[in-house]
């Protein structure tokens, strides 16, 4: 019996990792002035962002159809299992393509579980991690599932965005707050919340608005498991976001690229702090 992990490309795992771990990636996809590509396969992501930074444009992001998930589920054996984990229903209709695959497979002889995990980039990627943790411990899917949705409460994952510019070419801040926003220098630290983006504070100067995550991360080291930084094309912010963590946290510390379908939205020079 294969038990088989299977998440989505907005978790930004290595291949490597991938592979060591039997994970399965169904990429999302980016349609940039009308080329379409894979996430994870088709561009590496400097040059994607080097070209988003340069093009006044607003690019299409899209979930996998119920087909890629059905081309993998297809593959599975009788007695086989999968635990399927993607990004949050609440930004994409990833899940429900997954969903819809588990139907059109129409199999008794498989199991498949399927867990939105409420979270995206490393909020998503954790619960990866934890997955193959406890697969490689024997555990069942259904015990499994169940200490994601555990992981999911404790979660937290703040990011601070550089430019409003992005927010607004996706539409989610209208024009003339954009550019209000760029003549005070307001820096908005955004959050996952109930599955969805929203703005947590508006801070003045990224400088600022950092200090402020990393104070949130600050009321939970005492009982905190994983702590990862996450940035978008801004691996130079990483080091000064580094030395600010280690100061009030000496565990481990994930560093974690994000890729074009979250960085899309959130445009490159966005950087965060996510830990549960």
């Amino acid at each position: 019996m294969t038990q088989l992990i299977i998440t989505d490309s907005t978790s930004y795992l290595s291949p490597a990792f991938c592979r060591q771990n039997n994970i399965e990636v169904v990429p999302l996809n980016v349609n940039l002035q009308g080329e379409i590509f894979r996430e994870g396969v088709d561009k590496n992501n400097h040059d994607y962002f080097q070209m988003l930074r340069q093009l006044p444009v607003f690019p299409q992001t899209s979930q996998p159809s119920s087909g890629d998930f059905l081309r993998i589920f297809s593959q599975l054996q009788a007695g086989d299992e999968a635990l399927v984990i993607v990004i949050s229903a609440g930004i994409s209709g990833t899940f429900q393509s997954a969903l819809m695959a588990r139907t059109m497979l129409n199999r008794a002889d498989i199991k498949i579980e399927i867990v939105d995990s409420r979270f995206t980039s490393i909020g998503l990627a954790f619960q990866v991690m934890k997955a193959c943790t406890l697969r490689d411990r024997g555990c069942t899917l259904e015990s499994s599932k169940e200490a994601l949705l555990n992981i999911q409460q404790q979660l937290s994952y703040f990011f601070v965005v550089d430019d409003l510019e992005y927010l607004a070419r996706g539409g989610r801040i209208g024009h003339w707050s954009k550019h209000l926003g760029s003549i005070l220098q307001i820096k908005p630290v955004l959050h996952l919340k109930d599955g969805k983006i929203e703005v947590f504070q508006k801070i003045r100067t990224r400088s600022k608005a950092i200090n402020l995550i990393v104070e949130e991360l600050s009321k939970r080291t005492d009982h905190v498991e994983k702590v990862a930084i996450a940035h978008v094309d801004a691996a130079d912010l990483v080091p000064a976001i580094q030395e600010k963590v280690a100061s009030i946290y000496n565990g481990p510390l994930e560093i974690h690229e994000v890729g074009p379908v979250i960085g899309s939205h959130v445009g490159p020079g966005t950087v965060g702090l996510c830990f549960y």
